[in-house]
């Protein structure tokens, strides 16, 4: 964990400030996130502080309630009603079900129609996805590559329609359903989904993968590219720091982790991770690749502003 917190500047005043900066350009859940770490890191004797960051805390859970709720309503003005439907979602699962919050948000997403599209996928792959596990169509290293490309290759019709008619996959998910503890059932179901382009499902897969096996590498940095490819921010930076923490030389989860920080415009833990890798990875694709970032970077942060 030190070699962590060294690389990302994890001590409590660092946290503090970013916390401030996520706030004020409105990403409020990687503010939560580095409050989070701040409280982690304050000792229990000190009182004061805690106190401080929890009502911090309480300040961003609010703002980040009301958000969630306006970008819902904004998704909705714009028709997107999958959208709506995840950002409704994601404010009821806050609240304490049974409370008036809770049936008021209830009853918004009670009126929004399911789209016709994804009834259809879900008619379609019914029989697959009431397994609980299941089908294998890549390795573990393919899907990854896959999905670092941003890439899902089975969104192509003809792949999507062969995948769901595949004789081989409908037995082994009736076989695998039959064994709701079978780990690699439930990473082999999630990448296919994934595949499919049907993330939310992937999703529930993967994590049923890492809690059957927490120290499993390649695990948690699967589920940290898929959270990190749908804007859950601040999950995905948990995973990739648990991904390094299992295997502190896995250079591509350094990489990936920059990418995300990079995207968020923290510079600063960007540029901390690609020069850990040109260091460690001499002579590599990967290293000249992080050069090539860091330069970019650090050319943007010097050139003038108009």
């Amino acid at each position: 964990m030190s070699l962590i917190r060294e690389l990302l500047g994890l001590d409590v005043a660092s946290c503090l400030q970013r916390a401030q900066k996520y706030e004020k350009i409105g990403k409020l859940r990687m503010a939560r996130l580095e409050l989070e770490n701040a409280l982690e890191m304050t000792g229990l004797r000190d009182e004061a502080q805690r106190k401080q960051i929890n009502v911090l805390l309480d300040r961003i859970a609010m703002s980040d309630q009301e958000d969630t709720e306006a970008q819902a309503e904004e998704a909705l003005r714009n028709g997107d009603h999958q959208k709506a439907r995840y950002y409704l979602n994601v404010a009821l699962s806050r609240l304490e079900e049974g409370s008036s919050e809770f049936d008021r948000i209830k009853s918004k997403l009670d009126f929004i129609p399911e789209g016709i599209e994804e009834a259809e996928i879900e008619d379609e792959l019914e029989a697959i996805l009431r397994a609980d596990v299941g089908v294998s169509f890549l390795d573990r290293q393919r899907a990854l590559e896959f999905w670092k490309s941003g890439f899902p290759p089975y969104r192509e019709e003809y792949y999507f329609n062969k995948a769901l008619t595949s004789d081989v996959v409908q037995v082994q998910a009736e076989q695998a359903s039959k064994n709701p503890d079978d780990a690699d059932g439930h990473f082999n179901f999630g990448v296919t989904l994934a595949q499919l382009g049907l993330i939310k499902k992937a999703l529930e897969q993967i994590r049923l993968f890492v809690s059957l096996r927490p120290e499993d590498r390649d695990g948690h940095y699967f589920l940290a590219n898929l959270l990190a490819d749908q804007g859950y921010d601040e999950e995905a930076i948990r995973e990739f720091e648990k991904t390094i923490t299992l295997d502190p030389g896995f250079a591509e989860a350094y990489f990936y982790l920059a990418e995300h920080y990079r995207q968020l415009k923290d510079f600063e833990r960007a540029e901390r991770l690609y020069q850990h890798i040109i260091e460690r990875e001499k002579g590599s694709e990967l290293a000249e690749e992080s050069q090539a970032k860091l330069e970019a970077i650090r050319e943007g942060i010097q050139r003038p502003k108009n």
